[in-house]
């Protein structure tokens, strides 16, 4: 039996970035960039207005107030997207907006609420200092500069920069395909009827939601009874067309729990199956000869979905490319005690509030491994240690958000 932590190395060891591929810049959301992106010009292009207001030589605004204002006169117009090309002499003002490209010679623009205009006269009331409001060309980067890095997760933002830029598509990592077994004679589906000694899928459902609120590529799902046979076919078959394989079910020492026998049978070496961990002590994680991840999680709902947050999901992450996969980990005052068998790192389902700017978390009702009331109120888990037995209420633990309730 091994520790969370080197279980968790050894997870990670073994998720390598999947190689880079093309895709449209609309269908790279949430995906890795694969390689650098170089700017492709000066951002901004040209000098450039940073205010609706007039463009001027700082030199015939000095002295300027709203009792003595100083009167130019107005030679022009300069939009955002206008070519044409002005200059601009003593005396004089273009009138000018947010993004315009600046007259020759200007070296000022006072901004519009500093005016009044009197027909083709400007009245400047206050007077400019040498460049006000001016962007100047390449301040941002100049061309050919590092505009984003490889490792950098396509966000909205980023998605603008890159169409900024004149990028239609996006060299980015591939994310995993992944393949989604329940395991289990007894499991129904959702609209099947109960009968004696059946129960209804939840794990299937459960996870592969989970999946589908991450970057992940095709997701397949089977249900598979307790015939060894018809197990490895579909192991078999998940293997080759898959980066990762998750099994739920049969990773106890059940009679009919056949899975660790099918796996060493299609040659999956084994790199545990015990960790010093509860809820999710009978997890199973190991590789094919192809590379291929392959997670045996809990039969119990639990200690299934709390295995796949605390191992599947950091290993998806690293094989689409992001190198850290942590969620919020911070500490909150806990409001009510928490007694603990110490020997295991414990994680409690928790529930978050906010008070007066402080975090107070509550253990959630039902916090046995098969208990999904519990889980459905949680939105963290709380840490407690291997060596902790009751912690008291008051007393302030580290509590890690649960990915899927950081989402819509």
């Amino acid at each position: 039996m091994i520790s969370y932590e080197d279980a968790l190395a050894a997870v990670l060891d073994a998720a390598k970035p999947l190689p880079a591929e093309t895709v449209a810049l609309d269908a790279a959301d949430g995906r890795v960039l694969a390689a650098d992106v170089k700017a492709r010009f000066d951002f901004p292009r040209y000098d450039q207005s940073a205010m609706d207001g007039y463009a001027v030589l700082h030199a015939d605004t000095v002295g300027a107030t709203e009792r003595s204002p100083r009167a130019l006169a107005v030679t022009g117009e300069m939009a955002a997207g206008c070519r044409q090309t002005l200059r601009l002499k003593s005396g004089c003002a273009v009138r000018i907006f947010t993004g315009s490209r600046l007259p020759a010679g200007c070296d000022a623009v006072i901004k519009q609420e500093l005016c009044r205009r009197d027909g083709d006269t400007v009245l400047v009331q206050r007077p400019a200092a040498l460049g006000d409001h001016i962007r100047r060309r390449g301040e941002e980067l100049r061309r050919g500069g590092l505009l984003l890095t490889a490792g950098t997760v396509v966000t909205p933002p980023v998605t603008g920069l890159l169409a900024f830029n004149g990028n239609a598509t996006a060299r980015v990592h591939r994310v995993p395909d992944v393949t989604l077994i329940t395991l289990g004679d007894e499991l129904l589906g959702p609209d099947e009827p109960l009968t004696p000694g059946k129960i209804r899928d939840s794990n299937g459902p459960a996870l592969a939601a989970a999946l589908r609120g991450m970057s992940v590529g095709r997701i397949r799902t089977a249900r598979v009874g307790d015939d060894p046979g018809v197990l490895k076919r579909v192991l078999k078959q998940a293997i080759a067309r898959s980066d990762v394989v998750i099994t739920a079910g049969g990773a106890s020492v059940g009679d009919h729990d056949h899975v660790k026998d099918v796996r060493r049978g299609l040659g999956v070496r084994e790199r545990f199956e015990v960790v010093r961990v509860k809820p999710g002590k009978p997890v199973v994680f190991g590789t094919a000869a192809d590379g291929t991840l392959l997670f045996g999680l809990p039969g119990n709902p639990v200690s299934a979905l709390v295995s796949f947050h605390q191992f599947v999901r950091p290993a998806l992450a690293r094989l689409a490319g992001r190198m850290t996969s942590d969620s919020p980990r911070f500490t909150a005052e806990l409001t009510e005690p928490i007694r603990n068998k110490p020997g295991r790192l414990t994680w409690v389902r928790g529930r978050l509030e906010i008070r007066d700017g402080r975090w107070f978390v509550r253990p959630t009702k039902g916090q046995g491994s098969h208990m999904l009331t519990g889980m459905a109120t949680a939105d963290v888990l709380i840490e407690v240690g291997e060596k902790s037995a009751t912690i008291p209420m008051g007393d302030m633990v580290h509590v890690t958000m649960l990915e899927w309730c950081m989402h819509g």
